[in-house]
């Protein structure tokens, strides 16, 4: 003799419409996500005055070309595998138009490649130093 079959499962309830489409996810709202930095790329916080604004109140991203070639100073958030000379919390200048504008999580950051950073302040002492304090 064998095993009585289990009873069928009834089916979902038929809607009269269409399904309600799903809120669209938000940084706010959705789940984190670690970001990791790839390669010989390093993931810099730009300053607060990156982004400037004219006279007549146009706004110029960080990452615009400009003419006077000015570099700028940022903190390094990440760093990738093959980063050999940049820290984690080091003060990096490079320059805005080789920088990458990226938006992590609401937040702007830069992706730079490690052979566009032209200097590295670093807050610990290095015995290698040059000497010069910035």
């Amino acid at each position: 003799m064998s095993a009585p079959e289990p009873a069928p499962t009834p089916p979902p309830e038929a809607s009269s419409g269409p399904a309600p489409a799903p809120a669209a996810a938000t940084p706010a709202d959705g789940p984190r996500r670690a970001v990791t930095v790839l390669g010989d790329r390093v993931l810099v916080a730009p300053p607060d005055d990156a982004e400037r604004r004219t006279k007549g109140g146009i706004l110029i991203p960080a990452t615009a070309k400009s003419v006077d070639r000015k570099g700028i100073w940022g903190a390094t958030i990440g760093v990738g595998p093959h980063v050999r000379h940049v820290e984690v919390g080091d003060d990096v200048l490079y320059l805005p138009e080789d920088a990458i504008e990226v938006d992590v999580q609401g937040e702007a950051y830069l992706i730079v490649r490690e052979r566009d950073v032209h200097a590295v302040g670093s807050p610990s002492h290095s015995v290698a130093a040059t000497g010069l304090y910035l």
